[in-house]
């Protein structure tokens, strides 16, 4: 009995060092997979933790088997040693020694959580790994390594471990949009290393050559049939929306204020400019109102391809920029879209790689194929700089011209017309009334307030949304210019949105960055003999023209630096006479914000169902066989196959060359040995069993006798689980290995 044991622990440390290719596999098939979220966040240190955690459980694991530890107690010490690592990396100060976990630290890793859902929420791409975002990545390494060491080490099923790695890539392309192309190739390099280890761990060596040579020769066909689709112009191929938060046609200024909501502030281009004054960069106009959305004409016909260094066409009847132009050389960091920042006053434009559009009607650039990714060109523009005198002596145009840009559908609530006779009330001229407008929105009785909107449940741009912000006078840029927008149609003026960015930070050598921060949006008016005219009606961002000045007493009134755009308010004392409801319009969105987990639980609901399947595969191949048993010649095989496949189930395999009668004489001693046939029913249920297979297989056709099958069947499959430990049936049930076997018949056990 002594040698039986030394032999096997000698065959499980022959096996442990099988297994060693395969286990680094899988952790370097962690660690690739999880390089898809390296352009998401701005900083690598998550990622060495996460490499820290999958090495401490693959080395654990390993070293336990090659010691001649069992493939489930593998499993067990590799998880162990993660959890430890984790502990290490995450637990600051409630551990003990630096490493061994405390209830506080269970506390501690709770409160990360909840800080990483809020985070996650708030934050912009690319974002900043704070502590709560760093702790659930390493955590969900630890998740992955462990449940990839038990798929395809203790289990024996290596293939399903590419359903963890792809799981694993899905947040990041969803999130950017586009699909890490150098993160997936590699990780699908790394899979078929692992398929390759999987071979070897089974004593099947070779195939690696024929495996990466597969893969590369797929890569290369894939890159290049890519490369050679017309349009292609060097973006990436596996984008999978060509949507972006500007560019969408459903509601962009909703989108727009759920961009400045959050907290995180990533740079999205710099330039440098020979302008006396930095520009305003544009991006998107939108020009229809159907009373409730503000939106913009996506396919017009009148565009025209963007030629290097060629004038920009002009609308009839809309005349060029006069004056000296400027250059603006425009370097694209984190943006990704497909419409251009371009200055407004653009005349042309050089050195945009790929296919891009000019719209002389709202004078945006876009794209229907090309990506703002990594562009570098240059702006020639003349700032339009018309005087308040020009504007004063102006009309405006024919009814005839412009209908789009004057209507305003529906019911116009009663406070919008109050409120816009009370402010127009004693001017002459359309200008004057434009002005007063921008004035009356940029005075004191009004707060900018990212929180307000969406605490009480006004944020958006439609008639409805606008006389609430009119009545709690709280709310951004995106209240402040449809209400401009909307008071100006209501006048005959023309009117439209423009959704594009401020000007941006300048640093000491000249360069300008622009940031998520500096989203903006802004009202155009139009002026017969001017043209399309900019106002800034939002209190504390931007500045007025020099053509509409903001009064003294209002700047001091509303100085910018009381008016942070990720300051959430606290009403002053003339604010809580005024708007009785101000006090609840600014919550800490901070701290009472709820975090928007729900595409992370449906992750995780679709891998626990892919999990399941192979289990729910097994029951229904059992129902179906048993149900089979006793009745034909193919029956008699189904029920000899139910007790081969719980057999690998349990953890027995053999050389498919075994005969039936070998494996059931193997059974025989098993239970034997396992004391679970005293009464020796088991014993002539396997003879019964064994018989039949031999006369279905090699004898005359089966006949009535043999009707009992499914009943042998049943008191041999009880028998066997009966000898198998808590942890082979466990196994069993959760993840069957007979599902992804083929041409194995189990003859004995390699647990001894």
């Amino acid at each position: 009995m002594t040698d039986a044991r030394a032999d096997a622990r000698a065959g499980r440390r022959r096996e442990g060092r099988r297994l060693v290719p395969l286990t680094v596999s899988l952790g370097l098939l962690i660690v690739t997979a999880l390089s898809a979220f390296l352009p998401v966040l701005d900083e690598t240190g998550w990622w060495f933790g996460c490499v820290a955690v999958v090495a401490a459980v693959a080395g654990a694991s390993a070293l336990a088997r090659f010691l001649g530890g069992a493939r489930p107690l593998g499993s067990i010490v590799g998880a162990a040693a993660g959890v430890l690592a984790v502990t290490a990396i995450c637990g600051a100060d409630t551990t003990l020694a630096g490493i061994l976990p405390t209830p506080g630290t269970i506390g501690h890793f709770v409160d990360l959580t909840q800080s990483a859902g809020e985070s996650i929420y708030r934050q912009s791409i690319p974002a900043h790994a704070d502590a709560g975002i760093t702790f659930l990545l390493i955590f969900a390494a630890l998740m992955a390594a462990v449940s990839i060491d038990l798929m395809a080490i203790s289990a024996g099923a290596a293939a399903p471990v590419g359903l963890v790695a792809l799981a694993i890539i899905i947040p990041p392309s969803v999130l950017m949009e586009e699909l890490p192309v150098f993160a997936f190739a590699a990780t699908a390099l790394t899979y078929l290393a692992v398929l390759w280890a999987s071979r070897v761990a089974q004593g099947r060596g070779g195939g690696l050559a024929r495996m990466l040579s597969i893969g590369v020769v797929a890569a290369s066909i894939a890159g290049i049939g890519a490369a050679a689709v017309p349009g292609f112009n060097g973006t990436n191929p596996f984008s999978v929306s060509n949507a972006t938060t500007l560019s969408s046609s459903v509601s962009p200024l909703l989108n727009l204020g759920e961009d400045l909501q959050r907290t995180g502030n990533s740079v999205q281009f710099r330039y440098r400019t020979s302008a006396s004054e930095p520009p305003r960069f544009r991006m998107m106009t939108l020009e229809t109102f159907d009373g409730e959305t503000w939106s913009s004409t996506q396919e017009r016909s009148g565009v025209f391809a963007v030629e290097p260094g060629e004038s920009l066409v002009r609308n009839e009847g809309i005349a060029a920029p006069s004056g000296t132009p400027v250059n603006t050389v425009v370097s694209i960091a984190g943006l990704r879209d497909r419409v251009l920042p371009i200055p407004d006053g653009a005349i042309a434009i050089d050195g945009a790689d790929g296919t891009w559009l000019w719209d002389p009607a709202d004078e945006t650039v876009r794209s229907a194929s090309d990506s703002t990714t990594g562009l570098h060109y240059t702006v020639a523009s003349i700032r339009s700089a018309p005087t308040a005198e020009s504007l004063r002596a102006a009309d405006i145009p024919d009814r005839g011209i412009f209908a789009a840009e004057r209507e305003v559908p529906g019911d116009v609530p009663e406070v919008i017309t109050s409120t816009l006779e009370t402010v127009i009330e004693g001017t002459e001229n359309p200008y004057a009334r434009a002005h007063a407008i921008q004035t009356f929105l940029r005075d004191g009785d009004f707060t900018y307030s990212l929180s307000a909107p969406v605490a009480q449940g006004y944020d958006g741009d439609g008639l409805d949304v606008i006389a609430m912000f009119l009545e709690r006078r709280a709310g951004y840029c995106v209240h402040f210019a449809a209400t401009m927008a909307t008071m100006a149609r209501l006048i005959d003026i023309p009117s439209r949105i423009v959704l594009g960015f401020l000007p941006g930070d300048e640093n000491n050598k000249g360069q300008h960055t622009v940031t998520t921060e500096d989203l903006h949006a802004w009202p155009e008016l139009f002026f017969e003999g001017v043209g399309w005219v900019a106002f800034e009606p939002t209190p504390g961002r931007g500045s007025t023209p020099a053509y509409a000045p903001e009064p003294t007493s209002t700047a001091e009134a509303q100085a910018p630096e009381d008016l942070d755009p990720r300051a959430f308010d606290t009403p002053t004392a003339r604010e809580t006479t005024q708007t009785p409801d101000a006090d609840t319009a600014a919550p800490d969105s901070n701290n009472n914000a709820t975090p928007n987990l729900a595409p992370f639980g449906a992750i995780g609901g679709i891998v626990l169902v892919l999990l399941a399947v192979p289990a729910l595969v097994r029951a229904a191949r059992r129902t179906r066989r048993l149900r089979r048993a006793g009745h034909d010649r193919s029956a008699i095989d189904a029920a000899w196959a139910e007790i081969v496949d719980t057999a690998v189930d349990l953890g027995w395999q053999h050389p498919v060359s075994d005969t039936p009668r070998r494996l059931g004489e193997r059974i025989l001693t098993r239970i034997d040995e396992g004391g679970a046939d005293e009464s020796g029913a088991v014993a002539a249920s396997v003879e019964n069993l064994m018989r039949a297979v031999e006369r279905a297989r090699y004898g005359p056709s089966v006949d009535s006798t043999m009707v009992g099958t499914a009943a042998d069947a049943r008191v041999v499959l009880s028998a066997l689980r009966a000898t198998a430990t808590p942890a082979e049936r466990l196994r069993a049930a959760m993840w069957p290995p007979s599902v992804f076997a083929r041409g194995i018949q189990p003859t004995t056990n390699l647990a001894g």
